[in-house]
């Protein structure tokens, strides 16, 4: 006789599994992390612990004051001319690989300039470095292996079905190369700042994006926190129509170069002072409103390079007189995973973690009478 489960049971059933599948993954993971934690987040941050004292002693000082001011637009500046400089003879090889050289330098410089002076102190504890370095790697050969060439053969044959010459004689090479590369910033970050508004507005691509929102602190390596099957969407609304605006590569390559300066930099945890450049670019101060676990805030400032898109459709949000809190993550979840296993396997029972913050609380136990 056939005994008939109930959908109840079955749905039981592949909850355990499914827990069985995270619990694995994340044991199989961990160490991994844990030997990234030791061998190089915990060295990394035990140097860096020395400059604490200076920054103290700066506080309130005129040197301070000009470094918050000058480093944003210094390597802003630099970019340009290095990107520039890379690509005089064309773009080869040597122009990648002197382009991963020049953020590791970059890198090298913003880690002690976030000691010296910091946004919050709070976010120059490390818990999570080793995480983030996870999903670089992971994001990396995914991207690298996966997303990139359906990427490249998506975009070739929607240009070759509709026409490979669309777009040749539109893009203004005659104008400087420096405005040619702000022109591509801000074409770029509209199909951008839709993409991420999407994201945002939308529960099934929250889902994915929540990964990049989980960190409880910003600091300038964060900004790669992502997950891989984010970047798919990527193919049709953001690849496909620059495909057809037809820029230099030489451009292309330096508009990327300055989208990594100003990714990194709007992750950063200085504590800079950008004055009019926050109504220009998406910038540290309007970013950590937009990483806000109030809605309100979090749902605006969506620009990835440039804030022009939020200026003109209302979602730019910077108020006067008012500092962004050092209080980030998601909002209205609980016990979302921080470790790399968990974020990559969260997308998938992301209603899982808003059921549980739903849950009521019981009540305590009545304490016997003394």
């Amino acid at each position: 006789m056939s005994v008939v489960q109930s959908p109840e049971t079955n749905l039981n059933v592949l909850k355990s599994l499914w827990t069985w599948i995270v619990r694995t993954t994340e044991r199989v993971f961990q160490p991994i992390e844990n030997l990234f934690y030791v061998l190089v987040v915990k060295q990394i941050s035990a140097a860096l612990d020395r400059i604490d004292p200076l920054s103290h002693r700066i506080e309130g000082t005129l040197f301070k004051k000009i470094l918050q001011v000058t480093l944003y637009p210094l390597f802003m500046a630099a970019t340009l001319v290095i990107g520039f400089q890379l690509v005089r003879n064309g773009y080869t090889s040597q122009t990648f690989l002197a382009s991963i050289g020049m953020y590791l330098i970059y890198g090298a410089i913003w880690m002690p300039l976030e000691r010296l002076i910091p946004f919050s102190r709070k976010w120059l504890k490390n818990p999570d470095g080793s995480t983030d370095i996870m999903l670089l790697f992971g994001n990396k050969l995914c991207g690298d292996w996966i997303i990139v060439p359906l990427q490249l053969a998506t975009i070739a044959i929607v240009v070759q079905q509709i026409s490979p010459t669309i777009g040749q004689s539109i893009w203004p090479s005659a104008l400087p190369g420096v405005a040619q590369v702000f022109l591509l910033l801000v074409i770029n970050d509209f199909f951008r700042y839709w993409y991420h508004r999407w994201m945002h507005e939308n529960s099934f691509m929250w889902r994915w994006h929540a990964v990049h929102h989980s960190s409880e602190r910003l600091y300038w390596f964060n900004g790669t926190r992502s997950h891989p099957l984010e970047r798919v969407g990527h193919i049709l609304l953001w690849s496909i129509p620059l495909a057809f605006v037809k820029a230099p590569v030489e451009i292309v390559f330096v508009s990327y170069l300055m989208s990594r300066t100003i990714g990194r930099f709007q992750h950063t945890n200085m504590d800079v002072i950008l004055g009019p450049f926050d109504f220009i670019f998406s910038s540290p101060k309007n970013h950590r409103y937009h990483h806000s676990k109030n809605i309100t805030e979090g749902n605006t400032n969506y620009g990835g390079d440039i804030i022009l898109w939020d200026l003109l459709f209302g979602t730019f949000y910077l108020p006067k007189g008012k500092q962004p809190s050092d209080d980030i993550g998601i909002g209205g979840v609980v016990n979302y995973p921080k470790s790399f296993a968990g974020l990559m396997l969260a997308p998938f029972h992301h209603g899982s973690f808003q059921e549980q913050a739903k849950a009521p609380v019981p009540a305590p136990s009545p304490q016997p009478a003394e």
